[in-house]
């Protein structure tokens, strides 16, 4: 009986042991999991509705609990309101700083817009627009991010990379009262639950928790498409210096992005650079050792500036800065005969051209209108008293590139190579690393250098 007794207990005891893993362990695994705070709308005008027939739930200073399909807030004529898809007469004035969250039971999600969202809402009435933040799982939030960065037909190693790297980079984020990250590239592109797939999931899910760390902190693990052969040092871009953000040879040549070319017309320059009147001439000053522009020196109308070449590439929306600049006379705009003609002068290139003198001519009036010196002038035609010239007197011009034909217009020319500012993970090198049999973590370790990786712990922030 003694023995009999010894072996019920042994077995409760199991069964409690099992009871507590399973239904105790299983909670306390799912509320370490963080969660993010991804600002996905900031509008004037904002659309939120149900999948199907399951309602939403809206909870706020307004409302409590309250269901509904669908709902539109907006801001017009200085005022903010909302109303609701089943009662559009019945409309609430909406006050800055009101906020509300919206949730679903759906697991299809809540549509923004045109795209769907899983998790819930908070919406912020915020002085002159209302933000829509989407509160979600980190997890759940990569398996749409890893499809929105990269596609998703690539090889599952890259996709692991990805998702690892944004891991990273989205839990170092500690953003403000009202999200921690944006949904653009302006921190990493989030476009909801579209962007998810079954190749998503699982790089997602077979790298769950893992994190870039260096010295046991979170890296800032930056990317970008593509690099043009060699990744840049985080201090030649900006100022902060990373060990781990070295340049290393990136394995990108095969890419559509690897070469690009921009125009601007001169009318465009004097848009973008109105302050010294568009751009007459560039110059670079600064290059880094991988050949991205670091300083240029602009020169326009109505003066010159210098100017960063991370700013110059926001100014111009260029793909990068590994760029060179060239200011090119604008024959795509000519008609055949005006190009027939520009042919023709540069045929004649070694003969000077002719000007009458008129009256109220001087020489240096005419030295700035073919844009020669006027010392040229005067050795060319031998003028004994430059301060005496007659009306009618014809004087030879000598030619250079610029006064062929005066009046026209020039363009800038814009050659660049790569996408991306060139610093941390070209993800083109991390699927041609991924094509050759590299696994996510080697391909991690070549493009940050010196890093782990780790599961994600409380203490790495």
């Amino acid at each position: 009986m003694k023995f009999k007794y010894i072996k019920i207990t042994h077995n409760y005891f199991l069964i409690f042991i099992l009871n507590f893993c399973v239904f105790q362990t299983r909670p306390l695994l799912a509320s370490r999991i963080p969660t993010i705070r991804v600002l996905i709308s900031k509008n004037k005008k904002i659309r939120i509705r149900a999948d199907r027939a399951i309602p939403l739930t809206v909870e706020g200073q307004k409302f409590s609990n309250k269901k509904f399909k669908g709902l539109t807030l907006k801001m017009e004529s200085n005022r903010k309101f909302m109303f609701f898809d089943n009662n559009k007469q019945k409309i609430y004035d909406l006050k800055n700083k009101d906020k509300f969250v919206i949730k679903t039971s759906d697991l299809r999600g809540i549509w923004v817009g045109q795209k769907r969202y899983a998790g819930k809402l908070k919406i912020f009435v915020i002085d002159n627009e209302i933000l829509v933040v989407n509160v979600l799982g980190v997890e759940n939030y990569l398996s749409s991010v890893v499809g929105s960065e990269m596609p998703t037909k690539w090889p599952i190693e890259a996709l692991k990379a990805q998702a690892i790297a944004s891991r990273t980079y989205a839990l170092k984020q500690k953003g403000n009262a009202q999200y921690d990250i944006d949904s653009t590239n302006k921190n990493q592109v989030y476009s909801g639950l579209e962007a998810r797939t079954y190749k998503t999931t699982k790089a997602v899910n077979s790298t769950k928790a893992l994190v870039l760390v260096y010295k046991n902190k979170l890296i800032n693990s930056l990317f970008h498409s593509s690099s043009a052969g060699m990744t840049e040092n985080s201090q030649d871009v900006w100022e902060n210096e990373y060990p781990y953000l070295s340049s290393v040879k990136d394995f990108d040549k095969n890419n559509p992005k690897l070469r690009w070319q921009k125009r601007f017309s001169n009318k465009q320059l004097q848009k973008l650079f109105p302050k010294i009147g568009g751009i007459k001439q560039i110059e670079i000053l600064k290059i880094t050792d991988t050949g991205r522009v670091q300083n240029v020196k602009i020169q326009g109308d109505y003066g010159s500036d210098q100017i960063s070449g991370v700013n110059i590439r926001k100014r111009l929306n260029l793909k990068s800065t590994l760029v060179r600049f060239k200011l090119t006379e604008d024959n795509g705009t000519k008609s055949d005969n005006e190009n027939n003609k520009l042919l023709s002068t540069t045929l004649l290139e070694d003969k000077p051209l002719t000007h009458i003198v008129k009256p109220g001519d001087s020489l240096f009036d005419i030295a700035d209108q073919y844009k020669v010196s006027f010392h040229e002038i005067v050795t060319f035609n031998n003028i004994k008293d430059p301060s005496v010239i007659n009306i009618n007197q014809k004087l030879l011009i000598p030619r250079n590139p610029g006064n062929n034909l005066p009046n026209v217009e020039k363009i800038l020319v814009v050659s660049g190579y790569g996408s991306g500012h060139g610093v941390g993970m070209s993800q083109w090198g991390a699927k041609y690393m991924a094509t050759k049999g590299a696994k996510a973590k080697a391909i991690l370790k070549h493009f940050y250098r010196g890093v782990k990786i780790k599961p994600f712990k409380r203490y790495f922030l």
